[in-house]
């Protein structure tokens, strides 16, 4: 993790400051002295537990290694819902095929997947991954086009 992005544990610091003790202590169900340990850097201090935020970042990590990535997103997206937000990867726009026509053709299956789910009044959160996954489709054949204009 690089210097400027702040670790779990000061997170946890700053969800302190912000909301104050005792609203930690009801929404993780731990005491302050538990909370307190996960606010603490490890690198200078002996007594300090792994913070909660810090688990479930490993969660999503095993998650995605054992080929749950679609689980994870939607807990990432869960989460993100709370601040109307949705989460997207960092990778889009990676051309998967040899040319832009099929490409163009991979864009398909997809987008009638959407169309069906709209049609058959499905989850919105079902809809919303589908519209991703749409998105990311219509980013790698504007990309394999780029790169096909600039050859």
């Amino acid at each position: 993790m690089t210097k400027h992005r702040l670790q779990a544990w000061e997170m946890m610091r700053e969800a302190k400051d912000c909301l104050g003790m005792p609203a930690l202590e009801r929404i993780f169900r731990r005491g302050h002295k538990q909370l307190y340990k996960q606010m603490r850097n490890p690198d200078y201090d002996g007594d300090s537990a792994r913070p909660d935020i810090q688990r479930v970042r490993v969660l999503l990590h095993d998650l995605h290694e054992a080929g749950g990535t679609k689980l994870a997103h939607a807990m990432l997206n869960y989460m993100a819902e709370a601040l109307g937000m949705h989460c997207v990867p960092d990778a889009v726009g990676i051309p998967d095929k040899g040319d832009v026509l099929a490409e163009c053709l991979d864009d398909y299956p997809v987008l009638t997947r959407l169309h069906n789910a709209i049609q058959d009044r499905a989850d919105m959160r079902e809809v919303q991954a589908l519209a991703e996954e749409v998105k990311g489709e219509i980013d790698e054949t504007v990309v394999a086009y780029r790169q096909d204009l600039e050859a």
